[in-house]
């Protein structure tokens, strides 16, 4: 009796190096060597989630370079498309207060804590405008400095495939976050809120042009849009 109890304890109990599933399915967070940060990262580089795939598959691979003219047009559509409705409104916000005190000041000009909010106010009002345009500034002089260093970037159906140490990721078209922008000048890939990727027409040939299109058109449905101006 003692045997069997033992048996069945043994079956039942966890094995100590579990089977873990294909490594391909695994999702881990990759750091992209390229692409550009939507804003600055003091810490660490942003990082997307990705899977591990294997050579079976394959994209359109774009070789590219980027200048600095490129990189701010890039995330001045960014900007405007994720900041400036927020920003406005915090900006009317603000005025408001502003203004409130600007008045409570007039009507008492010894009212201490009216300077100090009504100077707080525009401060962040300042800040709110100033702090993405220095962003797109130093953003676009490191494109510069970079002297066009060369990137390449695959793309296949699924979403873009990501080369790591330990091999190629796919990073999923099927995120809700995922959104692609075709501008006059530019193919814009916005994997997250943290990173883009931006390919300029000059470097991708018409033929190559017509099948990125094609394929995000078909990859992203209503979450591609083609803006016919420049930003």
């Amino acid at each position: 009796m003692e045997e069997n109890k033992r048996e069945i304890s043994a079956e039942s109990a966890p094995s100590e190096n579990p089977v873990s599933g294909p490594e391909e399915e695994k999702e881990r967070q990759i750091v992209p060597g390229q692409g550009i940060n939507t804003d600055k990262f003091d810490v660490s580089e942003p990082w997307l989630n990705g899977r591990r795939v294997d050579d079976s598959v394959k994209g359109l691979e774009i070789t590219y370079t980027l200048r600095g003219g490129e990189v701010r047009e890039a995330l001045k559509y960014f900007q405007k498309k994720t900041l400036y409705r927020k920003n406005a409104v915090f900006t009317v916000i603000l005025a408001v207060v502003a203004v409130f005190y600007a008045q409570t000041i007039f009507t008492n000009p010894d009212y201490t804590m009216g300077y100090i909010m009504l100077v707080l106010a525009l401060a962040v009002i300042w800040f709110l405008w100033f702090m993405p345009a220095r962003h797109i500034k130093a953003a676009a002089e490191a494109a510069d400095l970079n002297g066009e260093e060369p990137y390449r970037l695959e793309i296949c159906p699924q979403g873009l495939l990501m080369p790591q140490e330990n091999g190629r990721y796919l990073v999923g078209f099927d995120r809700p976050a995922v959104r692609a922008a075709e501008l006059p000048d530019l193919y814009l890939i916005i994997a997250s809120r943290e990173k883009l990727f931006a390919l300029p027409k000059r470097c991708i040939p018409p033929a190559d042009q017509e099948k990125l299109e094609q394929m995000l058109r078909d990859a992203l449905g209503p979450r591609y849009e083609k803006a016919e101006n420049r930003q």
